[in-house]
């Protein structure tokens, strides 16, 4: 049973994508696949297998009992590190229910949240309606399919520590300059509803039917500031919790996943360390398991208690499956 994986970063490219996590290879990289199904695992014995592979083959053992049930043998997240340096496209999600009578039986929908990372001063995100304004318009403006919809949503500026859950069926974008760490359910269907003047292509299609089939319109969720504590729950909804944890040499974050689920550890600056909580157990080696800025860790629902901490004050972001 493995205990502790290191995924590889899948760097995707993206035609609006920046320069924070690579240098172009073509198009600009937009997003990290840093720890999803399709992630490779980097060392050990499952060395070059995906996280998908050691889900299907270990079951509710690695993944938890809590993402078995809802998820069942699959790898129960998708987390990404986002780098725009111009605007996403303007789209929506569907939920469960309507990604399976859509894409298929085996379809799942994406709720997902942020966390921002790092903004410029004049970043801004796009989530849910503005004011007043109907569905009736909403829905024509994503008919009309011309870029009249943009401008019937709801402007946030984007601030470093800022969280927020996007429900499926929530109307969002993210502008440039905003560098966005994404927890969501592991399915990446996305219907583009305005893609900012840029020609619809083969491979960037505008998603029309589908987003109407799919859009929310009463969906307005709020930007959260994260609190100060040492451990605070950031977003929280039935597929998954996302919490920031602080620590530091005088002050380390003790964690057991108790079975229930997979956790996903990001270190938002680092280095930081994993070790076990006490001697014996589950943990995979003695000496402690360290993770750079950006660096990310999955550590199995079967792991035995472990502790976190860092030479100096860090903060890391802990994803799990409720």
């Amino acid at each position: 049973m493995p205990t502790i994986l290191r995924p590889v970063p899948d760097l995707r490219e993206r035609v609006w994508g920046g320069r924070r996590l690579g240098s172009p290879r073509g198009q600009p990289i937009g997003e990290a696949w840093v720890a999803g199904p399709s992630n490779v695992i980097a060392d050990g014995p499952d060395a070059g297998r995906t996280l998908a592979e050691v889900a299907a083959r270990e079951g509710a053992a690695f993944v938890g009992r809590n993402a078995g049930a809802r998820t069942g043998d699959r790898f129960p997240l998708l987390v990404k590190l986002l780098d725009p340096a111009a605007w996403l496209s303007v789209q929506v999600h569907p939920d469960d229910a309507l990604a399976r009578q859509l894409e298929g039986p085996e379809a799942l929908g994406k709720a997902e949240a942020w966390y921002v990372l790092d903004a410029e001063p004049d970043a801004e995100l796009l989530i849910g309606v503005r004011g007043r304004i109907g569905g009736a318009a909403v829905r024509a403006a994503i008919a009309d399919g011309s870029g009249t919809l943009a401008p019937l949503l709801a402007q946030h500026h984007a601030r470093a520590g800022d969280a927020v859950l996007i429900p499926a069926g929530t109307l969002h974008a993210v502008g440039p300059g905003v560098f966005l760490y994404e927890v969501q359910q592991p399915s990446d269907l996305t219907y583009r509803c305005d893609d900012w003047g840029r020609p619809a292509t083969p491979e960037r299609p505008l998603h029309i039917s589908q987003a109407l089939a799919s859009v929310r319109p009463a969906s307005r969720p709020r930007l959260r500031h994260a609190p100060k504590s040492d451990r605070a729950t950031l977003v929280a909804c039935e597929h998954f919790v996302l919490e920031r944890l602080i620590v530091g040499p005088d002050r380390p974050a003790v964690l057991d996943p108790h079975g229930e689920s997979v956790h996903v550890l990001t270190a938002i600056d680092g280095p930081v360390r994993l070790l076990p909580a006490a001697s014996g157990g589950t943990w995979p080696r003695s000496e402690p398991i360290v993770l750079g800025g950006l660096e990310t860790a999955v550590v199995s629902a079967a792991a035995s208690a472990y502790t976190i901490d860092a030479p100096a004050h860090a903060s890391v972001l802990l994803a799990r499956v409720p």
